[in-house]
């Protein structure tokens, strides 16, 4: 369930519709645990409003496992790395700001969706999966364009904050979090291996399919075994 992490836009093989690929992070951790069959019902593009009108319906009380990203879209975060972009730092820090401060709105939004996956899917181990930090914060930067160093840490401020707010919204709702950013670190967007397409790419700020293999599998299946 959920959104375009999860449903592994970026990596090759992606759907027309939904951009789901066969390299996104929930087939990868099904062939890895021997699951022939399961329901995929990520999105690219996915709110939590989507959540709730068109994926609860892919869960039924047979349903064991779920694995879930949501969130990102609620905030809009693309927004905020094109405004730093196009409008400089002090639009930047402003964007980056009012975004923080709306978290507490968008996790009120986040726990009515875990909530409404609890009662269509009451015995499932429900995994929230965070997201991984977009840039990597050093000066130099090998890829074309991307935003500055100063925007480049405000914006991994907010992915830091959102990660935070996901968290704590799955602990109130008793599902584990699973934190990608370490599993990401030194791979972000300006790292000499990245696992996020750069900015001006089809998929953009979205894992490759290193990403997902070696981030977000890595990373739930650290928890899950």
């Amino acid at each position: 369930m959920g959104d375009s992490f999860s449903s592994g836009l970026g990596a090759p093989g992606v759907s027309l519709d939904c951009g789901r690929s066969p390299q996104g992070y929930p087939t990868l951790w099904a062939q890895a645990h021997g699951i022939t069959s399961f329901t995929d019902v990520a999105c690219g593009g996915a709110v939590t409003d989507d959540v709730l009108a068109e994926q609860i319906p892919g869960l039924s009380a047979d349903t064991d496992v779920v694995t879930i990203t949501i969130g990102g879209n609620d905030t809009g975060w693309g927004n905020q790395v094109l405004t730093c972009m196009q409008s400089g730092d002090s639009a930047c820090t402003n964007v980056v700001d009012q975004a923080v401060a709306g978290l507490p709105a968008v996790a009120a939004k986040i726990e009515t969706a875990y909530a409404a996956i609890r009662q269509a899917a009451p015995d499932a181990t429900v995994y929230v999966l965070g997201y991984p930090l977009l840039f990597e914060e050093t000066a130099g930067c090998s890829a074309w364009i991307v935003p500055n160093q100063f925007q480049r840490k405000k914006l991994n401020r907010f992915g830091r904050a959102l990660n935070q707010s996901i968290a704590q919204s799955a602990a109130k709702s008793g599902f584990p979090f699973v934190d990608t950013q370490a599993f990401f670190a030194g791979h972000a967007v300006c790292s000499s291996q990245a696992w996020i397409h750069p900015v001006l790419n089809p998929t953009p700020l979205h894992p490759n399919a290193n990403g997902y293999r070696y981030g977000y599998l890595a990373a739930l299946t650290s928890v899950t075994g």
